[in-house]
């Protein structure tokens, strides 16, 4: 019986042996990430992007400041999050009780994709998906009215500059898609629609 077991553990070593140097004569073994593997180390960079965006809600003005993050890869595809908010007292004109007005926000995650990243001017296509919120507010804060929270998505398009090896620049344009909705005199198609964006992106493209 002895036997027999120290013959199987030295089958056993004499076999691990032999996978460990057919595993060294064709190299590592691949990985999703690492140095010569599908996704490279050296095929990743990071950045952070605010822009200013100016649209209109409910035949309202809205200045709108935007601040995305994330990573890139191949400097060709970007993953990340943002925040999108109000920076001016937005005005329905649907809204019959005066001296309110509306704020709006909207948080969730992007996908990108760019085109000829290396050259000096080159196209970059941002798709938003989200969760928003719209509610009135007064001079003394929130003006006891209630909320109304919506799915929102928003495919854009951006002309992008190298400015810097580590900084560009990017203007164009979105649109805002709003999820079924309904506050006070106004619905999801009165805050839908067109903005405009200008901006910077600062990080490491790879």
């Amino acid at each position: 019986m002895n036997k027999k077991i120290i013959s199987a553990f030295a089958f056993a070593c004499l076999t691990m042996f032999q996978l460990s140097l057919f595993a060294q004569d064709n190299n590592e073994a691949k990985t999703l990430l690492g140095s010569g593997n599908l996704i490279s180390t050296k095929d990743l960079g990071f950045f952070v992007a605010p822009s200013y965006g100016i649209t209109q809600m409910d035949g309202s003005t809205a200045s709108l400041f935007n601040l995305r993050g994330g990573i890139n890869l191949k400097d060709k595809f970007c993953f990340g999050a943002y925040f999108n908010t109000s920076l001016n007292q937005i005005r329905p004109q649907s809204e019959t009780i005066q001296n309110i007005y509306m704020d709006y926000w909207t948080v969730g995650g992007f996908a990108e994709y760019t085109l000829f990243s290396k050259k000096i001017a080159h196209l970059t296509f941002p798709l938003y998906v989200g969760y928003g919120e719209v509610q009135m507010d007064n001079e003394n804060g929130d003006a006891g009215l209630g909320e109304a929270n919506f799915f929102q998505i928003e495919p854009s398009a951006l002309l992008e500059v190298n400015l810097h090896k580590y900084v560009r620049f990017n203007i164009g344009a979105g649109y805002r898609f709003v999820g079924q909705m309904n506050y006070r005199n106004f619905n999801q198609s009165d805050i839908s629609g067109l903005t405009g964006y200008v901006g910077l992106k600062f990080g490491l493209f790879r």
